[in-house]
């Protein structure tokens, strides 16, 4: 054996001094990587139901030509409760307005979101059809806000040189010497339009500076009724003012994934350390359904 090859013992112990140190920097990098790498598939499923949750309320509200502030048809109907106005839930009718506006029909087309918890208590996105189905659409919801933006001017009238009647939103009341039996409304008016002195009258109000402003929920749920109030299926005349709806929902990790409630999360989970933390994720969406008065 060649001598010269030869460590010697204080040359073995700083090589193994040196080797326990390299050894012990790289658990120390790798612990933390690890457990940060067991967070990534819960990230992923939250970013992916948020993008879910996107594309569900993007596609029905642009296809609507009526929101509604409440849950409407056959199971749970906020109407005959005298509730008519929520700002958790929203249903978005895609049937003719005008049709419904004066009574000639009711909702069929109906697509209402609203949050349910679980016999788990897992938060839900429900999607109801108003009819008998009433189906999760996503888990972890953990909130569904919803505000509505609208004409700040009242509907006005315009007769054409034929002596036809056309409005700048909502329904098109009939000649001042009609009287629609669809409604309870006297000759020449309907739910947005009063016949006074022979001349059309809005009904609705102005509400400040001309152009698409914030409406108050008091204002959807005080009338005047479309298409009266003695209809079984009524709404609020103010919603036909609405030109853009925004909805904002909250969406939480699975509960190893949660810390404490507060800042970062809705309700508290069993997360072991700050490196198991997915925070709550908060989307918005602003809409202009472009069914909603297309003539205009």
């Amino acid at each position: 054996m060649d001598a010269g090859a030869a460590m010697t013992l204080p040359e073995l112990m700083v090589a193994a001094c040196i080797t326990t140190l390299v050894a012990g920097a790289a658990l120390t990098a790798v612990g933390p990587l690890q457990r940060g790498f067991a967070t990534q598939p819960e990230a992923a499923s939250l970013a992916q139901r948020t993008r879910v949750v996107a594309a569900f309320l993007s596609a029905d509200l642009r296809s609507a030509a009526l929101v509604l502030p409440i849950r409407v048809g056959d199971v749970g109907n906020d109407i005959p409760r005298g509730v008519f106005y929520r700002n958790d839930v929203f249903s978005a009718i895609g049937d003719p307005v005008e049709a419904l506006a004066r009574g000639l029909i009711v909702p069929a087309n109906i697509r209402t979101y609203h949050l349910k918890q679980d016999s788990e208590g897992v938060w839900q996105l429900m999607l109801y059809d108003g009819r008998a189905s009433d189906q999760p659409a996503v888990e972890d919801v953990v909130s569904l806000r919803v505000e509505y933006y609208g004409d700040a001017e009242p509907p006005t009238v315009t007769l054409t040189e034929h002596g036809d009647v056309r409005v700048t939103y909502g329904p098109v009341p009939p000649p001042l010497d009609l009287d629609d039996p669809a409604d309870s409304w006297a000759a020449g008016e309907n739910c947005t339009f009063a016949n006074v002195g022979g001349q059309y009258a809005p009904r609705l109000q102005g509400t400040g500076t001309p152009g698409i402003t914030l409406i108050s929920p008091a204002a959807l749920a005080d009338g005047p009724w479309c298409p009266d109030a003695s209809h079984a299926f009524r709404f609020d005349a103010d919603l036909l003012r609405v030109r853009r709806v925004r909805v904002q929902v909250r969406l939480q990790a699975s509960r190893p994934f949660r810390g404490l409630a507060g800042r970062l999360f809705t309700n508290s989970g069993s997360a072991s350390g700050p490196w198991r933390y997915v925070p709550d994720e908060t989307i918005t969406v602003d809409i202009a359904p472009r069914n909603i008065n297309v003539a205009r």
